[in-house]
């Protein structure tokens, strides 16, 4: 190659990012803060009560570092790819975010100075990965649907320098129609050194990986499941022995039948939940007060009593959401805006 030709390929794999400042819309207040932002978000993730990032469609990533007032907008430059990213978690000292669909791109961004650089690439023409976290700053796991008779799955154990797809030899075998989703960034929950990964589509099943993805089981579970856009779109836990998991049919928001379940005996069994919202893109527990919120492209919910009822405290839609550290700010995203607000706020409306 001529030096040309090394600068301009250098620019356009691992250049900075510019980064704009925006002030929130006219909707703010002293506790709500709306944000518009000409992109899809599906993926948000918190840093502390403050600072929480995002990224989107249209190449975009950034974040906010206080509660929600100003946004920061990144556009990470790759070839001429338009990259939609559905997948972020946030370490230390950097930020990963992972492109949806083939090529798989994953990009490690410093938080200080926001320079990136590619560290796993998948060219497969079924590449298509849902979500990813990091258990500490070395540990982190990302999982995408089946390009062979498996889950597509990749594991860093070195802060995310370097990325290694597992055999499919050494995981459980998908059925056919098995995927899973990119709809909030929240089918994959972790505790301990453990991972729980749901599935929808011809199964609603859930991998259980132990010792940071050394061995794996497979559960079936109750979630409604048969056609390409029902199954668990969303997860989580609140400690090893008590989960939740949502979803439903897509294609049908109202229908509530098997559309979310919880276990308080680490999955040996489990509760369906008769009273739900229908189709849930992203549920959370609030682990201090041990109540759940959920929510979707038809508004917020939220339940005191482990999900036997739930009252709609919005009208807003959203596909995604995430819980401040200290569990008293809220930070949601949908298709073109960005929202942040207090707990007791929302609760009260």
């Amino acid at each position: 190659m001529n030096r040309v030709v090394v600068a301009i390929f250098f620019l356009l794999s691992f250049s900075n990012t510019f980064s704009q400042s925006k002030q929130v819309s006219k909707e703010q207040t002293k506790r709500k803060n709306v944000f518009e932002i000409d992109c899809s978000i599906r993926a948000l993730e918190v840093e502390n009560d403050s600072t929480c990032w995002f990224t989107g469609s249209k190449n975009k990533f950034g974040y906010t570092n206080d509660y929600g007032k100003i946004w920061k907008e990144n556009v990470i430059k790759y070839d001429t790819f338009n990259l939609e990213f559905r997948s972020i978690s946030v370490t230390t000292n950097s930020v990963f975010i992972l492109s949806v669909g083939s090529p798989a791109l994953l990009f490690k961004i410093d938080k200080k100075t926001l320079n990136y650089k590619l560290v796993y690439k998948e060219t497969n023409k079924k590449a298509f990965y849902d979500s990813m976290q990091f258990w500490d700053d070395e540990n982190g796991i990302a999982v995408g649907d089946p390009t062979a008779n498996c889950m597509s799955i990749v594991l860093t154990k070195d802060g995310g320098n370097s990325w290694k797809k597992i055999a499919c030899e050494n995981l459980p075998l998908a059925v056919e129609g098995e995927a899973a989703f990119a709809a909030s960034n929240t089918n994959i929950s972790l505790v301990d050194q453990k991972a729980f990964i749901a599935t929808g589509g011809k199964e609603a099943n859930l991998l259980v990986v132990n010792d940071y993805g050394k061995s794996w089981k497979k559960y079936k579970t109750p979630i409604t499941h048969g056609e390409k856009m029902t199954g668990i779109f969303s997860m989580d836990n609140l400690s090893m022995d008590t989960a939740i998991i949502a979803g439903g049919d897509w294609s049908a928001k109202q229908k509530t039948d098997n559309a979310m379940a919880i276990t308080k005996d680490g999955g040996n069994s489990w509760q369906i939940i008769e009273k739900n919202a229908g189709y849930t893109s992203c549920i959370q527990f609030i682990h201090k007060t041990k109540t759940l919120l959920a929510c979707s492209t038809t508004g917020i919910y939220y339940s005191n009593n482990f999900a036997e009822s739930w009252k709609k405290v919005s009208e807003e839609g959203y596909y995604t959401f995430r819980i401040s550290k200290n569990e008293s700010y809220l930070y949601f995203s949908g298709r073109n805006n960005l929202m942040s607000i207090d707990l007791t706020t929302l609760l009260n409306k």
